[in-house]
């Protein structure tokens, strides 16, 4: 009777097995479709070997355990690989905009318009009297630096959008980091009695999800949950616990983790991964390099015109002049950073000479009085010096910029400057402002176009209608070669300013080349991991994914094992009966 009970238990144990392989089998086949599954697999072990008679006989089967059919370096290999395409593929879209911007097929292109300008100078200086050619040139010359705000506007508008993916990025992070929480707190409970197979494909799937956003690492615990950890080892998830990201900062743009007990700590320059890591090397290294290029260009362009404008004359001489640029300090000299002068680098020691005409276009004084400009001279020095000439007046605003006005039927103009202090204070200039967002026509232009300087005042003073000398040194600007800033920007390191010598034109040509350059760069980097994660991918599937044709195969494996344990049963019944029947 041992023997066939033996034989009965072994058969139920059989039964109960191949049972559980028809339901591991029905679960991966009913999850075919379902995204970040993982297939199982129950791994059978014979029971300890009993004895019987003296001998030692098995004792049929048991499912040890029902298995995640995975690997483990190819899941790792496969989630940095995704964050790396996810920061591409961000980064790569936004390359997209910015080209936009900068498209060179436009008619309204800088440098299309740039070279309209040159040309529109040298029309004045073929008829530097012709109202048309004036007008013309201010309209233009307006469009142009509208064209420059739109450029920095629209590159603005690209930086707010970045920063409003991270916020939304930061959120989903979040969403995402207090679900692996949660799903740690189940697989602990769940595992003290068994397998948490389907939780583990679900936390697998919330950290390629989160992989995605941000560069990250994942430890398993000894009770089996996951540590989440990312830039600067700042632990994202603990257990049934999670940290916050935000964006705080000086200026709210910067990736701030959240400790526990109130800690933060700036993450942001160390974020190289997924999403946020391509909008943030977008937003503070690319965008901001070429914000910073075009703002140089918009900077020596301006100043390159101003300085030779300034030093010319229009069709009548002036009754009344403005500094456009303003000073912080009145009283601190005019080439050092600390009179606040956006152009102090640019003031040289020197002089100007300042002419002073009377009501018949006669000089006044037998000739120009020289304006000395010294390296302590400062704005109130200057201001001082010039109201000292006789039938001129000087003051100094309330924004510290310059004003020059002439008694009444006296008028004045200006010549010589090698000290560029008039260029630098704004004074008979043709453009205001110093940066992409505010270049603009100087409105003493705006309210005359007779100002525009076409001619320049002889050494007796005089000046002519049909005078074009100074036009046609405007216009030969397009050539000139001269220092222009260059940026190179590093989230990490900082940014640093270095110098290129090129044409105006030149240098936004390259400039745009560049973006061009970078966007291809990345379209190449965002093909190469889409191709790394198509390769890896098809060989997690071949570990990992469900396969119905050997789903299939396992079924009727299990099924026709089943039958043959049923079988087996049978057999032990029959043996029973006819024991039973020869005792009677």
């Amino acid at each position: 009777m041992s023997s066939l009970g033996m034989v009965g238990d072994i058969a139920n144990s059989a039964l109960s097995a191949q049972r559980y392989g028809i339901d591991v089998t029905s679960h991966n086949i009913a999850n075919v479709n379902t995204a970040g599954y993982t297939r199982q697999d129950p791994i059978y072990e014979s029971k300890v070997a009993g004895s019987s008679n003296g001998l030692l006989l098995g004792r049929g089967v048991d499912v040890a355990t029902i298995r995640r059919i995975s690997d483990q370096f190819i899941e790792n290999q496969l989630m940095q690989q995704k964050s790396d395409l996810s920061s591409s593929k961000e980064m790569e879209n936004y390359m997209s905009v910015l080209e936009g911007v900068f498209n060179e097929d436009s008619q309204t292109s800088i440098s299309s318009m740039m070279a309209n300008f040159w040309n529109m100078w040298q029309d004045i200086s073929n008829n530097p009297s012709g109202f048309p050619e004036r007008n013309s040139l201010y309209e233009y010359s307006a469009e142009l630096s509208s064209q420059f705000n739109s450029l920095d506007s629209n590159m603005g508008q690209i930086k707010t959008n970045l920063t409003n993916s991270i916020t939304s990025g930061t959120e989903e992070i979040n969403r995402i980091t207090g679900e692996i929480a949660k799903i740690n707190e189940l697989i602990v409970g769940t595992e003290n009695s068994g397998s948490a197979n389907d939780l583990r494909d679900k936390l697998g799937e919330r950290l390629s999800q989160l992989s995605e956003y941000i560069d990250i690492k994942a430890f398993e615990q000894e009770n089996g949950s996951i540590t989440v950890v990312t830039a600067r080892g700042c632990v994202l998830v603990n257990g049934n616990s999670s940290n916050d990201l935000a964006l705080g900062g000086a200026n709210g743009i910067r990736v701030v983790w959240q400790g526990s007990g109130g800690a933060a700590t700036d993450i942001t320059d160390y974020i190289k991964k997924g999403k946020l890591g391509g909008w943030l090397d977008m937003r503070d290294q690319i965008l901001s390099k070429y914000q910073l290029d075009l703002d140089s260009l918009a900077k020596e362009f301006a100043w390159s015109v101003n300085r030779q404008h300034s030093q010319g004359v229009g069709l009548n001489a002036l009754s009344s002049v403005t500094g456009t640029y303003s000073a912080t300090a009145t009283d601190k000299a005019l080439s050092t950073a600390d009179s606040g002068l956006e152009y102090y680098s640019k003031i040289n020691n020197g002089s100007f000479k300042l002419w002073v005409y009377d009501s018949t276009g006669a000089v006044v004084g037998g000739g120009a009085t020289n304006i000395n400009i010294g390296a302590a001279t400062t704005l109130d020095d200057l201001k001082s010096a010039i109201d000292a000439v006789a039938n001129i007046n000087a003051a100094i605003t309330i924004d510290n910029t310059i004003t020059i006005n002439a008694d009444s039927g006296f008028t004045f103009a200006f010549s010589d400057d090698t000290s560029n202090a008039l260029a630098a204070l704004g004074i008979n200039t043709f453009f205001s402002g110093s940066s992409a967002g505010d270049i603009s026509v100087n409105s003493s232009i705006g309210s005359d176009i007779n100002n525009i300087a076409a001619a320049r005042v002889g050494n007796d003073g005089t000046f002519a209608y049909g005078d074009n000398t100074n036009a046609i040194a405007i216009s030969n600007l397009q050539n000139a070669t001269i220092p222009i800033s260059i940026w190179t920007c590093d989230r990490i390191n900082g940014n640093s300013e270095g110098s290129v010598t090129a044409s105006l034109e030149d240098y936004y040509h390259s400039m745009a080349g560049s973006i061009g350059t970078v966007s291809a760069k990345i379209s190449n980097n965002s093909s190469f991991n889409q191709t790394m994660v198509n390769s890896l991918s098809s060989i997690r599937d071949g570990i990992s994914a469900v396969s119905l044709d050997e789903e299939m195969t396992n079924l009727i494996k299990y099924q026709h094992a089943y039958a043959a344990a049923a079988k087996l049963i049978n057999t032990a019944d029959e043996m029973l009966n006819t024991l039973l029947s020869t005792k009677s």
